[in-house]
């Protein structure tokens, strides 16, 4: 078990400790990252509590029952042997970042290898050492260089930071904090067309929209109206609506990635918002696919359309229950789980564009190899899942 700690590192870190990155204080991203990393219980100076603080707790039950604030004169706690994590409350450190220095005991301590010459450590150390440091760490007063000189004299040994770390000392690292944390907003499932584009758009909404009282599921909804547009666009299209439902497409995606980056940056990822998320999406891909049906011309073209989207939909439903792949190479499941990405279906949206203006005769094509497609796909997923694992 891992016990944290947040302290101040110096004077000056003191107003930089309620300072807002992405639309929470510094001290509240400690203190997210010692709980996310395990930390059963987090002590904080009260010095630190303010109402900013306090309004971030309130919307993260599971982080305000962890935390424990320490008032001056406080007693030690003297039979829990178990290391503490020590966390300047005045530096951004995500989560990521503290995975090597808790990956395995350090007797003597260890020290995130940037922070190591700093007034800022982020150390797992001896509870011995938290003892010795009690009084002052609980009336809140500045032992950055103090607990620095201790871990170089006791030998700490110093770990490489796994993620984002960044020592904020002046208000001018603070954009250099908020750099850092956009990095991290990318998912592993990301496609091409979701990084050099919907990501570079999506992050200029997020940045906006943290620093306000909107949520990510009324994101979530925004996209939808969004999306919704676009499919109508589809449906009897000509070659304008088509380009437009394109654009549409486009910007519902853009404003879809914006609701999970803003859940990621101010705390508030859920199941509801995952299960959203995944509705809207097929919503869109299945009333896209519809349209481009309905546009073909014909009750054939229509019934294709009707094969196309519950293909689009059970290939989601189903997507969502692949295995994780462990095998080394390409895997049935990892190229299952890889080519259902948005790059696929730009492909499909530009070449019924296309073919609505240079050859409309043709885009029933389009619509058959949905069809077919999306139902030799949901197939795959099944006989995936069903496979037994060896």
């Amino acid at each position: 078990m891992v016990r944290a700690l947040l302290y101040l590192p110096d004077d000056a870190a003191r107003p930089l400790v309620a300072a807002s990155v992405a639309g929470r204080p510094l001290a509240v991203r400690a203190m997210v990252a010692a709980l996310r990393a395990g930390a059963t219980l987090i002590a904080v100076p009260s010095t630190l509590r303010d109402a900013e603080v306090e309004r971030a707790l309130r919307r993260m039950p599971a982080l305000a029952a962890a935390v424990r604030w320490l008032t001056p004169g406080a007693a030690a706690p003297m039979e829990d042997p178990n290391p503490w994590l020590l966390l300047p409350a005045s530096s951004l450190i995500h989560v990521t970042a503290l995975a090597g220095l808790l990956a395995a005991p350090a007797p003597q301590g260890a020290v995130l290898t940037p922070s190591a010459t700093g007034p800022a450590p982020v150390a797992l150390v001896p509870a011995a050492l938290v003892t010795a440091l009690w009084t002052d760490l609980a009336a809140g007063r500045a032992v950055g260089a103090l607990l620095a000189r201790r871990l170089a004299e006791g030998g700490a040994e110093t770990r490489q930071p796994t993620g984002p770390y960044v020592a904020v000392r002046e208000t001018s690292d603070l954009a250099r904090a908020e750099e850092a944390l956009q990095a991290t907003l990318g998912i592993a499932v990301d496609s091409g067309v979701d990084r050099y584009l919907h990501r570079r758009c999506s992050r200029w909404i997020s940045r906006l929209l943290v620093q306000t009282p909107v949520t990510p599921n009324q994101v979530s909804l925004s996209s939808l109206a969004i999306g919704l547009v676009a499919v109508w666009c589809f449906w009897h299209a000509t070659a304008p609506s088509a380009l437009l439902g394109v654009l549409l497409y486009a910007l519902a995606s853009i404003v879809d990635h914006a609701d999970g980056e803003i859940a990621r940056l101010t705390f508030q990822e859920s199941r509801l918002g995952a299960n959203l998320d995944w509705t809207i999406d097929t919503i869109i891909h299945a009333g896209i696919v519809l349209g481009i049906g309905v546009s073909s011309g014909g009750w054939q073209a229509i019934v294709i359309g009707l094969l196309a989207a519950t293909g689009v939909t059970l290939s989601a439903i189903l997507a969502r229950h692949l295995p994780r792949e462990i095998e080394v190479g390409p895997t049935v499941g990892g190229v299952l789980t890889h080519i259902a990405n948005r790059d696929l279906f730009y492909l499909v949206l530009l070449s019924f564009a296309t073919l609505r203006w240079l050859a409309p005769s043709l885009v029933f094509v389009v619509a058959a190899a949905v069809a077919v497609g999306s139902q030799i796909y949901w197939v795959g997923c099944l006989a995936r899942i069903r496979r037994p694992r060896l």
